[in-house]
């Protein structure tokens, strides 16, 4: 008697898996689509992804777009999905790493008014942050806290534009 439970290797894939597969890369790439060329120059893409991008403006009519679209799905195999999607996440303000990353901000700007050894920490994990202009804008803040209402302003908001800036940078 033949075993046919052996035949059937449990490592294959499936042909919905590759499809539903090959449909995520195509709706990334449609997002990439959306966003210009600046962005694109942030992202971790090819080369022949970044001119397909920029091929794809040109198709007017639904059907060629539609198949514009299909190769630049297929071209998304070759590239780091995983890496583009973290790119894409941090710039949309729906998504949790977004979130996650402005919480971060905002930590190192409270940390900076009020500890005064944070500075020096930051200034270790960024070596590339211009630290005078760093120290002048925390010592803004920390005169706005101090000052007669007590809250922040102007200077606390700027100081969290630099830390953000300087994250962007990277």
């Amino acid at each position: 008697m033949k075993h046919y439970e052996d035949d059937y290797q449990d490592d294959e894939v499936s042909k919905s898996a590759v499809k539903r597969e090959m449909e995520r890369w195509q709706k990334l790439g449609e997002r990439l689509t959306e966003l210009n060329q600046s962005v694109w120059a942030q992202m971790p893409i090819s080369e022949t992804l970044r001119v397909a991008l920029e091929e794809n403006k040109r198709h007017k009519q639904h059907g060629a777009r539609r198949r514009h679209l299909q190769y630049i799905g297929r071209l998304m195999r070759d590239e780091n999905v995983d890496a583009i999607q973290e790119k894409l996440d941090l710039m949309d303000p729906s998504s949790e790493a977004y979130g996650r990353r402005q919480r971060q901000f905002e930590l190192w700007r409270t940390r900076l008014v009020n500890e005064p050894d944070s500075l020096n920490e930051y200034i270790e994990l960024n070596p590339e942050v211009d630290r005078q202009q760093l120290r002048n804008l925390v010592r803004n803040a920390q005169k706005e806290v101090a000052g007669e209402n007590g809250r922040p302003g102007t200077a606390f908001k700027k100081l969290f534009q630099f830390i953000k800036g300087e994250a962007s940078e990277d």
